[in-house]
């Protein structure tokens, strides 16, 4: 069945609904670019300002500022470091990876890692001194 066949079916004014529905939705969306072009318009100014007031360019040439994540601009502040708290959690205990992560947490250390998992298996493999493997996956303190 070709398409012409299958819109012969539909009732008319059922299309037309499905038009003005669209039509709708296209002016909604026209109104909404216009309204964040007009704020991009604004943040653009506001930025030119802010590099002419702090002195960024030099010879003619505006220096770029790397951006970071805010992730990386705001770290928590914990009392001790990861791998003490790890190695008081693993006394006497033997845990997995993601055990040992959740036990870390509850003892209230705040982490923005994006993986915070990987974070702690890493600590767990590099410090050797701290924590013995004692099988796949499972590890205790020294």
């Amino acid at each position: 069945m070709n398409k012409k066949q299958g819109l012969r079916r539909i009732p008319t004014k059922e299309l037309i609904s499905e038009l003005d529905r669209r039509e709708a939705m296209a002016n909604e969306f026209v109104a909404r670019r216009e309204i964040l072009a007009n704020e991009l318009a604004m943040i653009d100014a506001e930025i030119a300002a802010l590099e002419d007031a702090s002195g960024t360019q030099r010879n003619g040439v505006y220096r770029r500022h790397v951006r970071r994540s805010a992730a990386a601009r705001t770290r928590s502040a914990n009392q001790e470091p990861l791998n003490v708290i790890l190695h008081n959690v693993l006394k006497g205990k033997t845990m997995s990876v993601s055990e040992a992560v959740e036990a870390v947490q509850k003892s209230g250390y705040k982490s923005n890692a994006a993986n915070f998992r990987s974070v702690v298996n890493l600590t767990l493999l590099k410090r050797k001194d701290l924590f013995k493997k004692k099988g796949r996956g499972q590890y205790t303190a020294k």
